[in-house]
């Protein structure tokens, strides 16, 4: 399994661009595979795309992905366009995770309707289709790319809860995105059957990814302050907070991700719930090494 680590823009309250590209860079240094935004329209979030453009002009090795994306409150040209200036300036590193989304107000603070989630698929086809004609550009003639650097283009992981959404991802995505809300223990009685499922639908080299909340340090501390963050988030205040939020020592949290490591998903993105870069350093010194 590989590690990744999320990126902070999910924090936004006093968020600045210092912490953020320097949260980057420690996480480039350090070795971790990936660094993982999330989205929520209607919130103070910082875009997804346009944070990870600002990661790749500061990083050198490590991908950048979107876990997800949504698009079907998104012109998915756009999305395209945008996705493949982000594998650009990042000399391809992009991995595109997509979901159509799911709330009403995540769809109406962009002027758009819950009826565009029937769009999904034909999304995740015109986006493959502008990086095709992107590629087919000339000096003499401009399709309407730009064409990323990966080719055909950046994976497209699909993210997904319901049994259709999940048949759908294993149809026409490159991999799966498992959301935070399930254990390491509910992924590993659900990847054979899915893998299988991708195998099925003749998707090769199909990929399982996952992304966990956590904080280190004094659980109780690390609990109230992810609590405080992901209220502002999900404006939920009956979620089950202790039991999505991995908190503890170093050790403890090097145990978590041995568990997601156990279920077979190629990658863990652990998403510190506490926002300061000393979370980056402990994840790095602690739990990375086993991953690296």
């Amino acid at each position: 399994m590989k590690l990744g680590i999320g990126l902070p823009q999910m924090m936004p309250w006093g968020l600045d661009r210092g912490m953020v590209l320097e949260w980057a860079r420690r996480a480039d240094a350090a070795g971790f595979n990936s660094l993982g935004t999330l989205d929520r329209p209607n919130y103070d979030s910082w875009e997804p795309l346009v944070t990870l453009a600002a990661a790749a002009a500061v990083t050198e090795r490590i991908r950048l992905a979107t876990t997800i994306l949504q698009i079907s409150n998104r012109n998915e040209t756009l999305v395209a366009k945008q996705a493949a200036v982000v594998d650009q300036l990042s000399a391809g590193r992009l991995d595109l995770g997509v979901a159509p989304g799911m709330r009403e107000d995540d769809f109406e603070v962009y002027g758009a309707g819950l009826d565009g989630r029937r769009r999904f698929r034909a999304q995740v086809a015109r986006i493959r289709e502008v990086w095709q004609l992107g590629h087919g550009s000339t000096a003499e003639h401009g399709n309407v790319g730009p064409a990323p650097v990966q080719v055909p283009g950046p994976p497209i992981w699909i993210g997904a809860g319901t049994p259709g959404g999940i048949k759908r991802a294993t149809e026409i995505g490159d991999a799966f995105v498992f959301t935070a809300s399930l254990q390491p223990e509910q992924i590993g009685e659900m990847l054979p059957a899915l893998r299988e499922q991708a195998e099925a639908n003749g998707r090769a080299g199909y990929g399982f990814h996952a992304i966990a909340y956590c904080g280190v340090g004094d659980p109780d501390d690390v609990l109230a302050t992810a609590r405080t963050q992901l209220l502002r988030y999900y404006r939920n205040p009956d979620m089950p907070f202790d039991k999505v939020v991995h908190r503890g020592s170093p050790d403890e949290l090097a145990a978590v991700a041995a568990r997601y490591a156990a279920t077979g998903v190629d990658s863990l993105i652990l998403m510190p719930q506490v926002p300061s870069l000393d979370q980056v350093d402990a994840l790095a010194e602690h739990v990375l090494p086993a991953y690296a």
